[in-house]
């Protein structure tokens, strides 16, 4: 039997594969997962990872990747979910021909080029301001497709939140007007996210502040809007953490084009995590500067890695003879 041109049972298994949950019972919200998923895939009407990789399963164009999560003190140069995932991803994508770019923070701009050039890989990295709303105009203008990873959105009053309502606006540009002027002139765009505060979630917005009204810290956020964002994007994926959701969209362009080598590995994932910490990538579960990622340690997460290739690799084998 001939595997299909879309292998949807794969797809669907990758889905289920990126929202393992992993967390402890640290700060950030455990138990949601899975739920935001739901959501996230009643809105596609297909498998989340197919809905993503399907965006980027077209002839080369101009890619830009938004990320980056800096907060002065705390996490200087920005966590570690984001800058992985988007390095790796951008692997993916240039080498099926697309040009990428990626724009992020100032602050947070060296951990990217150096995770890029761990993986080999060229790409522009674009620095913005706070305020430069004519470069988000222009970037839009520029590129084709666009696909924020673990990047913040602005909840109903505009202002961008961390995941327990404290405002990251003072030191991180809010990139909505990017993604919004994209949209409106026909752009394809693509939100991946793990809280529900970051750019794409305004796809499934009302249901996530009616359903789980706990984690939208609408008594810390001192505007009173909360945390979620209602930035939406044409597709939004759900997962364990923003690298982990990107490490799925490489597995379905892997699908897609029929090319195992566009999947992110084990090794590769285990290696990145570590080279992250020598770049002051910080993990946003614990606040330490250590190779987890969202508080789960490295070998599980290279492990879900795994799993995903593997899905990948057994879908796109030859069917075996009977032994009967």
């Amino acid at each position: 039997m001939e595997v299909p041109a879309v292998d949807t049972i794969a797809c669907e298994n990758i889905d289920r594969a990126m929202n393992i949950e992993m967390r402890d019972h640290g700060s950030l919200p455990r138990g949601m997962k899975w739920s935001m998923y739901l959501m996230a895939r009643e809105a596609a009407g297909m498998s989340l990872v197919q809905a993503a990789a399907q965006e980027f399963d077209r002839a080369p164009c101009q890619v830009l990747l938004a990320s980056g999560a800096a907060v002065p003190d705390h996490m200087p140069v920005g966590e570690n979910d984001g800058p992985i995932g988007t390095a790796a991803l951008a692997r993916a994508l240039v080498a099926i021909g697309h040009t990428v770019r990626i724009v992020t923070d100032g602050a947070a701009a060296a951990p990217f080029r150096g995770l890029l050039r761990a993986l080999g890989v060229q790409a522009e990295v674009l620095e913005i301001g706070l305020d430069d709303a004519g470069m988000q105009q222009e970037l839009a203008r520029a590129h084709d497709v666009f696909c924020a990873i673990e990047r913040l959105g602005g909840n109903a009053n505009g202002i961008i939140y961390g995941a327990t309502g404290v405002s990251r606006a003072p030191h991180r540009a809010n990139l909505d007007l990017l993604f919004d002027t994209a949209r409106s002139l026909g752009k394809r765009t693509i939100g991946i996210g793990d809280g529900g505060n970051e750019i794409g979630f305004g796809k499934v917005h009302a249901r996530l502040s009616r359903e789980w009204p706990q984690y939208d810290y609408r008594q810390a956020t001192p505007c009173g809007g909360g945390v979620y964002s209602v930035v939406e994007t044409d597709v939004l994926l759900v997962a364990n953490s923003s690298n982990l959701g990107a490490h799925a969209v490489t597995a379905g362009l892997a699908l897609l084009r029929g090319d195992l080598s566009l999947c992110h590995t084990a090794e590769q994932e285990f290696a990145l995590a570590h080279v992250g910490v020598g770049l002051g990538l910080i993990d946003g579960g614990s606040g330490q500067l250590r190779p987890w990622c969202d508080g789960v340690p490295p070998r599980a997460n290279a492990a879900v890695v795994e799993i995903m290739r593997t899905i990948v690799a057994q879908s796109l084998a030859p069917a075996g003879r009977r032994a009967f």
